[in-house]
């Protein structure tokens, strides 16, 4: 095979990031259901190492991979642990000959420098092995994505790595310990008391008023469906606050609900606490055009919503009493492995911003990030 040109491997590259994101847009924008869509945010919010949009683009792999298997036992496992080639190689594993990865977003870092780092206008990009001028600061941002392969630990072979902790579903009606404690605190921490009534005085299970920051729940119904109610409007604070670049209420009440029911089923159900029965109903009537919801935008998840979704969850996990327990997706660290460098983290922090950047990319200049991708309706 001929040698590609640089310029023929940038549009290669460029064609490669945009089938992704559009096989991931398709898949989420074919949602049918409250429970498909609370599936897919429940399983990235198991990878909470990698971004929001490549746990999806994953699980859209896997999902396609295990329709293609008619025979079940030749279906691909469940994603558990992903890392590169490399990594596994480091942990002494080593991936299997004819094993296919799963393809990723993986930024793309140039070099910047500048005189004077406050003034934005005077950072200019270092051609490769290119020296600051005296006085410069230098500083790595990220440029763009690229494609990467990852795989998952069962298509490896090697010494046990430690499985990563699991939290047991819990019997129908039972409090996970501690949870609503936690839930409390966090709705505390936000500026908000609680207002607890009775005999459904407040017309349904709950509601949160911003103006006040003020929570009312109602305190007849089973203990149980309480801390659902509470993890429901906790998830109205950390989505829908004013200011926060949420949609607004009046017309997108149906994405608001889906969002903050979706919130409190994943959380709920990573620590084990069954909620499917009436979160699955709830979650399906806002989004299906109930209750003053635009179809239009509400029909299906999508993927920016998702997207919101799965940051709230990941960055309110770590306050749960499953969060020191609970997996991020990724391999242990190696044991004496050195801290990491200033570049090395703010790469790691370009990580985060990585399936952000538009689908076609370009090295020769920095990229803006521009509008996420807007999913076709399906009707």
């Amino acid at each position: 095979m001929p040698k590609q040109s640089r310029e023929e491997y940038l549009a290669d590259r460029a064609q490669r990031v945009e089938q992704l994101t559009e096989a991931m847009a398709d898949r989420v924008s074919a949602i049918a259901t409250g429970t498909e869509a609370q599936e897919l945010v429940a399983f990235v919010a198991q990878f909470r190492s990698r971004s929001p949009r490549n746990a999806m683009l994953i699980f859209q792999q896997w999902e396609a991979r295990c329709q293609a298997q008619e025979d079940p036992a030749q279906r691909p496992e469940r994603p558990s642990m992903i890392a590169g080639y490399k990594q596994f190689q480091e942990m002494g594993r080593q991936v299997r000959m004819g094993e296919k990865g799963y393809q990723i977003l993986s930024p793309v870092t140039a070099r910047f420098a500048s005189a004077t780092p406050k003034v934005a206008e005077s950072w200019r990009r270092l051609a490769p092995r290119e020296k600051p001028n005296p006085g410069e600061r230098v500083e790595s941002k990220m440029v763009g994505v690229k494609p990467t392969t990852v795989f998952d630990i069962a298509q490896t072979d090697g010494p046990e790595i430690p499985a990563l902790p699991s939290w047991e579903p819990l019997a129908p009606g039972v409090v996970p310990e501690g949870l609503r404690e936690a839930v409390e605190a966090e709705i505390a921490a936000e500026g908000f008391k609680l207002s607890a009534t009775a005999d459904g005085q407040i017309g349904a299970e709950g509601s949160t008023n911003f103006g006040t920051k003020v929570v009312t729940f109602d305190q007849s119904r089973g203990e149980n469906e309480q801390l659902a109610t509470l993890l429901h409007e906790l998830g109205h604070i950390k989505l829908h606050s004013p200011g926060e670049g949420a949609p607004e209420l009046s017309t997108h009440r149906g994405q608001i609900e889906f969002e903050a029911e979706t919130f409190a089923h994943v959380i709920a159900g990573l620590h084990g606490m069954d909620t499917s029965a009436s979160s699955d109903a709830y979650a399906a009537g806002w989004t299906f055009g109930q209750n003053r919801a635009d179809p239009s935008l509400t029909a299906e998840i999508t993927v920016n919503a998702a997207d919101r979704v799965m940051k709230a969850v990941n960055g309110t996990l770590d306050r749960m009493p499953v969060g020191g327990d609970l997996g991020t997706g990724a391999p242990p660290k190696p044991e004496g492995k050195d801290a990491p460098t200033s570049d090395q983290r703010r790469v790691r922090n370009a990580l985060r911003m990585e399936a952000q950047a538009p689908a076609k990319i370009r090295e020769e200049s920095p990229v803006d990030e521009g509008p996420r991708p807007t999913l076709r309706a399906h009707r």
